[in-house]
């Protein structure tokens, strides 16, 4: 990376991108190991959309933009619901990856859940661990109860308009 970006002018000098850069890296790769699922996710919640409701839409001269926000995307708030609530829990509780480096280097990817890991199972402070794992919950609580509201969780859960 050093080299292709020299040799194209943007640094003058290389960079220790594993020292400098770590944390980025590690969100980095904890988005892309964790988007796969949301766009599977996403793409067999489109093909699950009725052709019918396509049809019906071209035929009372609905746009392309009118179809999206019409029939799209008030299909997929399920789908977008989940993964970005689940999403969200995942990255903040999420150590999987900075397991790889146990924190480093020199800490700079020590998470909350990690160091709670690592106070209740390395140095055998259970207490402690469980107390900033409940700092965890709560930090992830409060968004996920934010963004239930933004899906409007209530209007979701009522039966269907569309008729079998």
């Amino acid at each position: 990376m050093n080299g292709v970006l020299m040799d194209l002018g943007v640094i003058s000098e290389p960079v220790s991108w594993f020292t400098k850069g770590a944390m980025a890296i590690v969100t980095l790769a904890t988005i892309v190991s964790t988007i796969s699922g949301g766009m599977i996710l996403l793409s067999a919640a489109i093909n699950s959309i009725p052709e019918d409701l396509y049809k019906a839409a071209r035929v009372d001269g609905a746009s392309e933009k009118s179809v999206i926000l019409k029939i799209i995307l008030p299909t997929l708030k399920w789908p977008l619901m989940y993964i970005t609530i689940s999403d969200l829990i995942g990255f903040v509780s999420s150590y999987f990856i900075i397991m790889l480096t146990q924190g480093g280097p020199m800490r700079d990817t020590t998470t909350l859940s990690l160091y709670a890991f690592q106070q209740a199972f390395n140095l055998k402070y259970y207490g402690y661990g469980a107390a900033i794992l409940m700092i965890v919950v709560l930090i992830s609580f409060v968004p996920k109860m934010l963004l239930i509201r933004l899906f409007d969780f209530d209007q979701l859960i009522k039966p269907s308009r569309i008729e079998d």
